[in-house]
């Protein structure tokens, strides 16, 4: 009898191992269910809608049906996801306006576009400050308040060398003035946001979700990125060491990343249960109003799209924005032809 406990105990230990053994390299990439190998491509993401197609991706286990294992990485921002590609960290990914740093610091790759949002990155102020009380100066962007005798001198607070400093300067541009007609303050998002309504600041820039929080509280939207004829675009980012060595995950990344999209423009409720689930796992806390919002601002890029759609001329405006403000060297135009491939979406 005690023989056959030690053999029962002995098949048992075996088996467990066997099972772990098979997940890890399960989840690394190194084999599937079938026990073959499958080569693997690094993703960077991080917990924001611009990485929820590669959820879905993962998910539904599209990346094992097509021969290849994705391998994911967190970042928080595009900053340290940016330090990361050049340190060769990760292979492709999807950020906004980082991929403009990306691309003339550390030679990223625009290789797609995940979406472009319709709405969520805006100049707010209270109703009762004299720029909420003049609209439709500018007849070609009806939709914009303010005008030179509201705005100038005013205080306006957000993230310096973002896409909301983009924006409230194509916001001044339209009502007719410069950066240096305002008090532009550096300041994060949700204190920008903070301090407003604490009167410390005549406006602030704002992107989802505190974009959404100054909807609610009635603040009035003296202009976002739609009003004033530029979509913001998130874009497909690539490690050019991966573009070199692995052409066909990439491609069939990119793929998988447009036939996700598809599915998520199709069911925006369904899609919005996923970017839960998601935050979730990654300890983000947002309101399924506020994730529903995000989700309707967007259009997410389909393949149909790029029979007339031109890649990386969001990122070229971009680009031109940051030498503008010296934030990039002049020298480093050229970049923002040579670093944008459209192989994969074409």
């Amino acid at each position: 009898m005690k023989h056959i406990k030690k053999i029962t105990i002995t098949l048992l230990v075996v088996l467990l191992l066997t099972a772990c053994g098979t997940k890890n390299a399960d989840n690394k990439g190194e084999a599937n269910n079938d026990g073959k190998d499958l080569p693997v491509l690094r993703v960077a993401m991080m917990p924001f809608i611009t990485s929820l197609p590669t959820e879905y991706i993962i998910e539904n286990g599209l990346d094992v049906k097509n021969g290849f294992k994705i391998e994911s990485t967190m970042f928080s921002t595009g900053a340290p996801m940016n330090e990361a590609v050049a340190a060769d960290l990760w292979d492709v990914g999807a950020m906004g306006a980082a991929a403009v740093t990306g691309v003339a610091n550390y030679d990223m790759m625009i290789i797609g576009e995940v979406l472009e949002s319709l709405d969520g990155l805006g100049i707010f102020t209270k109703p009762a400050h004299p720029a909420a009380k003049v609209k439709g100066l500018n007849p070609s962007f009806p939709n914009v308040y303010g005008d030179k005798e509201s705005v100038k001198g005013s205080t306006i607070l957000l993230p310096i060398g973002t896409a909301q400093h983009f924006t409230t300067l194509k916001w001044l541009e339209k009502i007719g003035l410069k950066q240096e007609d305002v008090n532009i303050v550096n300041m994060e998002t949700v204190q920008a946001y903070q301090a407003l309504k604490a009167d410390q600041a005549d406006m602030a820039a704002l992107n989802v979700p505190t974009f959404f929080d100054a909807v609610n509280d009635d603040m009035v939207q003296l202009g976002n990125l739609a009003d004033l004829g530029t979509r913001y675009v998130d874009m497909i980012v690539a490690n050019p060491k991966a573009v070199e060595g692995k052409q066909e995950l990439i491609q069939k990344y990119v793929n998988l990343v447009m036939e996700a999209n598809a599915e998520i423009n199709k069911d925006k409720e369904k899609a919005a249960d996923l970017m839960m689930e998601f935050l979730k796992k990654n300890g983000v806390e947002q309101s399924r109003e506020s994730v529903v919002g995000d989700l309707e601002r967007a259009n997410f890029i389909e393949k149909d799209a790029w029979k007339d759609r031109d890649l990386g001329l969001f990122a070229k405006e971009l680009g031109e924005f940051y030498i503008a403000q010296g934030q990039i060297d002049a020298s480093l135009t050229e970049k923002f032809e040579t670093s944008i491939d459209s192989q994969f979406v074409k």
